[in-house]
């Protein structure tokens, strides 16, 4: 998958809002949503039609993060848009590729039912309306999901209405479905607060018929972890920096807000990317490795970085250390299996993540990140799971004493696989 900056992020900081509105205007937001009114979309819950069937879902939007529903932008009850359209994201077909939205537009009418077939011996162009249903539904709950575990319209995330909660809004996530200037991707375009980023969604050939995707979830969710990437750290040289974590960051969000942790188990193998690849549930996906919290499965360590391609390959060991980090917070914490209102290990991880992602030195590399997660960690728990953090870090090479180096080289760098001394008789738990 390819990165496409077109607007890069303000160089500095810019002044951080508090992280939730304080309660008395969340109170006073939700008293004047009242009811929403009917929202129906036909979509995959799940990462993809081969991880498990279609359902029509009422009411999805998060009375939180989208107090008014997704298809408003007023801040008033009632929909401004019947189509896929609203206050977190702007979804249309781009077959011809100009960046404008084609003739297809979908229209849930006043009841906003959005419903249309698919069937998988169909090629695409047979199904456009559940893609794009697939890819507003998908974005929109991404967006509910990140502002429920601190990614705020203070932070800078991506809405046209931020209803009085801090940041500059008016720029919700474009996604252009079955962009038509090239296949096997999906591609993005970061842009500072107050301007719409954009998700590229493309056709995948690697099957017969082939596939589209905006019915895989996992690459939706990667795009949009770019995205969100780009607003926390607000410093490009982050992003650029040779030894950048925000590839890991992508591909960890990717695979954990679409794992059922009912069935997964922690040694996997979990691909990303399987479905448009054509390839089983448990396949290997678009990277080298599956991950897994077994080295037999997915062995890379930050050791491996100097022969490994930048950024994908490189982005990967920072992935499978903070999934590695998941299973023992699962182990320690169990799993919500509620992505919005959960207090689970996956909760935990959302926000030890974003957290991390807001407070990174730039330009950092990996050992940089891990000072942020474990920063994180104090702030939000007061470092409970301290030990937790640096058994996964230490494991995969960034033990106590590694060291990056520059972070604009992949060659520099110090591997270490020892724990604090104070964690040490953790080291064991968790992992065999």
């Amino acid at each position: 998958m390819q990165r496409v900056d077109a607007v890069s992020a303000t160089p500095s900081r810019p002044c951080r809002w508090p992280h939730v509105p304080p309660a008395a205007l969340l109170l006073s937001i939700l008293a004047a949503a009242g009811d929403v009114g009917a929202q129906t979309y036909r979509a995959f819950p799940v990462e993809s039609p081969n991880h498990g069937p279609r359902a029509l879902l009422a009411n999805p939007s998060d009375p939180v993060a989208s107090p008014f529903g997704w298809h408003d932008t007023n801040g008033v009850a009632g929909a401004e848009f019947t189509t896929l359209r609203g206050n977190n994201a702007y979804v249309y077909l781009d077959v011809d590729a100009n960046g404008a939205p084609d003739a297809l537009t979908p229209d849930g009418g006043a009841t906003l039912a959005f419903d249309f077939p698919f069937s998988p011996a169909d090629a695409p162009s047979a199904y456009y309306a559940a893609l794009m249903t697939n890819a507003f539904y998908w974005t929109s709950h991404l967006h509910d999901i990140f502002q429920r575990h601190g990614f705020t319209p203070a932070r800078g995330n991506m809405q046209a209405n931020t209803y009085g909660q801090g940041g500059i809004g008016n720029d919700p996530v474009k996604v252009e479905v079955a962009k038509g200037n090239g296949v096997n991707n999906v591609t993005y375009v970061n842009a500072a607060d107050g301007v719409s980023p954009t998700i590229r969604t493309y056709v995948w050939n690697y099957t017969t018929p082939n596939r589209e995707s905006s019915f895989d979830a996992g690459t939706m969710a990667w795009a949009y972890t770019i995205l969100m990437f780009n607003r926390l750290v607000s410093a490009s040289s982050c992003a650029s920096a040779a030894e950048t974590p925000y590839m890991g960051y992508a591909d960890f969000f990717g695979i954990l807000v679409t794992t059922d942790f009912h069935t997964a188990t922690p040694s996997g193998p979990r691909g990303l990317g399987t479905y448009v690849l054509g390839q089983p549930v448990n396949g290997t996906g678009i990277r080298d490795f599956p991950y897994s919290t077994d080295l037999a499965v997915f062995p890379r360590t930050y050791a491996n970085l100097p022969s490994l391609q930048t950024p994908h390959g490189t982005g990967s060991v920072y992935a499978a250390t903070l999934w590695d980090l998941t299973w023992l917070m699962v182990t320690r914490y169990g799993a919500s299996h509620d992505l919005l209102n959960g207090s689970g290990a996956e909760n935990r991880m959302l926000r030890l993540a974003i957290e991390g992602m807001d407070t990174m030195a730039c330009p950092g590399g990996f050992v940089s990140a891990r000072e942020s997660i474990l920063a994180a960690d104090q702030t939000l728990h007061g470092g409970a799971d301290r030990c937790l953090i640096w058994q996964a870090f230490a494991r995969r090479g960034l033990g106590n004493g590694a060291a990056e180096g520059s972070a604009n080289s992949i060659a520099d760098q110090v591997a270490s696989f020892t724990l604090p001394i104070d964690c040490d008789h953790i080291f064991d738990n968790g992992f065999q």
